[in-house]
Formats: structure tokens, C-alpha cells, sequence
């Protein structure tokens, strides 16, 4: 069984290039100890389409499917099998996760792989860094771990720092649609102005996520939800949305005040 996590961009640019290897993201994120699990089965069907389970339902997910398909899986009448520790569509990478964590478990090396799973993505719209981050933190093998990917594209430079404090998310909403986002170019340059003009002193928890904070706020990705869950977290506590989702993201001396604070808005998981 093969396991990818799951991934909060907090800060993100958007690059755009006509090879989905070379287009993506920069940014700041959170790679998170939970994500998504993955085993496949070789059925020999008749028929060989490959077939996807999650919580043992037939799911059509085409970022997966074409994921494998360029590894050179496509159609070889695979049953596979995903366990998803976190929500897809809330900000947690999951649709990335998903495809890496399914490639993964057909070819073991993590380069093939992040291609594979990074070009899919990019293909369907459905993320631009993910995948980049997850395999960094893969690399290192510490979760929850801060990523700064420098430069885009699935061969793109990142940075690791280590997280030294708990954390808490916020499964809130009913998700969004990250396509409408990535593609629209009011969008990019809004996000990008913002992302180019942000300062980032430290690389610690804390300073990462107010980063997140002020980008979230400068570039206008929030609603009156998630405004409302921002400004009720307790004085001292740092908190930001988990892009492009609805989930919240947050860190506090005391972690169990933010935790029940949160709780009135959503699951909470505490890392």
C-alpha cells in the first residue's frame, strides 16, 4: 500500500508555460501527516478498463486515471483502491494525492511519478503545486513539514522547514471549484501581484501562515464564511484559508481553545 499526503497552499503564484511539466505554481504550504492511501489489484477482467474505488463505491476520477494511463498503466484492467483521509475540493491537495499516491503503488520511483501525477493535474485544472510539495516532503519523510516551492513546474526547486508546533485545520464549507480559479486570467493576475509582493521573513509556522493570511486577504479569496471563522479564532492565534478551499488553517499557544472555537464551524484535526 502507497501513501501520499495531503497538501494547504497558503501562497501561491500562478505560471503558466503550454507544457504542463514546466507550467505550475510557487508558493508557501503545509504537507500534512494525513492523505490518501492507495492498493491495486490486478483483476485480469475481460474487459480492460481500470476501475476506481473509493470507500468501496466505483468513482470516475479522470485526474487519477490519466495519471496511471502516463505511467504506461492505462487500461491493463487495474481495480484500484483509494482511501482518502481528508476531503477532496476543501484545500487539502487531495486530487494530486490521490493520483501520486496511485502511481506510487505502479512504479516506485517517486521522479516518475511526481511527472505523471503533476501533469494529470495540471491537464484537469485541478492544481498547480500540489503534487511538487507533497513529493519534497516525501523526500524528507516528516510530516507535518513546511514547503516553499521557488520555482514551477514538476521539476521545480523547493525548500523544507520543520513545523515545531500543533496546528489545527478546519474542514468547513462545501468546498470549490479550483478550475474556475487557475483558468481565468483576472484571477492570475490579481493572485500573482500579490504573491510577487508578499515578504516572507521567517519560515516558521506562525510567520507562514499570517503570509498566508495577508495573501488570502490582498487577493480577495474569501467569502463571508470564511471571514467569519477567521475573526473568531482567540487573540494570539494565527489562522488562514487553505487554498483553493474553504477549510482554515490555524496555530496557537493554546490549542485546545482553538480547537473548541473551531469545532463550531467544522471537523477539526489537530497535528
Amino acid at each position: 500500500m502507497s501513501f501520499a499526503p495531503g497538501h494547504i497552499s497558503l501562497t501561491f503564484a500562478i505560471h503558466s508555460h503550454r507544457d504542463p511539466i514546466k507550467m505550475g505554481s510557487t508558493g508557501l504550504g503545509i504537507v500534512l501527516p494525513q492523505g490518501v492511501y492507495c492498493s491495486i489489484v490486478d483483476e485480469k477482467r475481460k474487459k480492460n478498463d481500470n476501475i476506481i474505488f473509493v470507500e468501496n463505491q466505483i468513482t470516475e476520477d479522470p485526474v487519477v486515471t490519466r495519471a496511471i494511463e502516463l505511467l504506461g498503466y492505462g487500461n491493463k484492467g487495474l481495480s484500484i483502491y483509494l482511501r482518502r483521509d481528508l476531503p477532496i475540493g476543501s484545500g487539502f491537495g487531495i486530487s494530486g494525492a490521490s493520483a501520486l499516491a496511485a502511481c506510487l503503488e505502479l512504479d516506485k520511483n517517486l521522479q516518475n511519478c511526481t511527472l505523471a501525477a503533476h501533469q494529470a493535474e495540471i491537464e484537469y485544472k485541478t492544481g498547480l503545486g500540489d503534487v511538487v510539495a507533497i513529493s519534497s516532503a516525501l523526500s524528507v519523510g516528516n510530516f507535518p513539514l513546511i514547503v516553499e516551492r521557488r520555482t514551477p513546474g514538476a521539476n521545480g526547486e523547493t525548500s523544507t522547514y520543520s513545523v515545531k508546533n500543533k496546528l489545527a485545520i478546519c474542514i468547513s464549507g462545501m468546498g470549490r471549484n479550483t478550475s474556475e480559479i487557475i483558468s481565468s486570467p483576472e484571477w492570475a493576475e490579481i493572485i500573482n501581484t500579490v504573491s510577487l509582493n508578499l515578504n516572507v521573513a521567517d519560515y516558521d509556522i506562525r510567520s507562514v501562515i499570517k503570509a498566508g493570511r495577508i495573501f488570502t486577504e490582498k487577493s480577495g479569496l474569501i467569502n463571508e464564511n470564511l471571514a467569519e471563522i477567521l475573526d473568531s479564532v482567540p487573540l494570539g492565534a494565527v489562522s488562514s484559508v487553505a487554498h483553493l478551499g474553504t477549510s482554515i488553517v490555524a496555530v496557537s499557544d493554546n490549542i485546545f481553545e482553538l480547537s473548541e472555537c473551531l469545532e463550531k464551524y467544522g471537523e477539526v484535526k489537530i497535528y
